[in-house]
């Protein structure tokens, strides 16, 4: 498949996407990408540490599963922005399908992350008689921090791939 001049940068095309073409969705899914800063800030998912607000996270901190969080979502927007070529004329009926299992993905990771945590918090810590710095927690903490950052990052999917169709309208 050829490219022509105009395809062929990168950041170039990215300012566009960014800008006034999708306008409103490609500035949500750039912007999702720090979905995960602004929970930690607002708390409404969740994540705190052992101690604090019924906190569980005891081995990893807060911050650092923002982080890891917002690292994977960023690591999306590049990688579905790259394959930008597939996204037109049949491919947009692709994307849209991609899109709603990824919304699909994203909302059972949430529910999953809920009901993981809240099960963590009220029956793991009273039950499991594990000291507060044992390694133990980690085997505990790591599910969380994965249905975490997948909900995350197929959040900031669904919302690049609903901007890409738009994209190349």
């Amino acid at each position: 498949m050829e490219y022509t001049q105009k395809e062929a940068g990168f950041l170039p095309q990215f300012g566009e996407f960014i800008g006034a073409r999708t306008a409103f969705l490609g500035s949500l899914a750039i912007i999702s990408v720090f979905f995960p800063f602004i929970n930690k800030r607002f708390q409404t998912i969740p994540v705190e540490a052992y101690g604090i607000d019924d906190g569980v996270f005891n081995i990893l901190p807060p911050t650092l599963i923002t982080v890891i969080a917002t690292i994977v979502a960023f690591i999306a927007v590049i990688s579905i922005f790259s394959m930008r070529g597939s996204y037109r004329g049949r491919g947009k009926r692709d994307a849209r399908r991609k899109a709603w299992i990824s919304i699909t993905v994203s909302m059972a990771n949430l529910v999953a992350y809920l009901i993981i945590y809240k099960i963590y918090r009220m029956y793991i810590y009273p039950v499991v008689n594990i000291s507060v710095d044992d390694l133990r927690k980690l085997f505990f903490e790591a599910p969380l921090l994965l249905v975490y950052t997948t909900f995350y990052s197929h959040l900031t999917q669904t919302l690049m791939l609903v901007a890409m169709t738009k994209f190349y309208r």
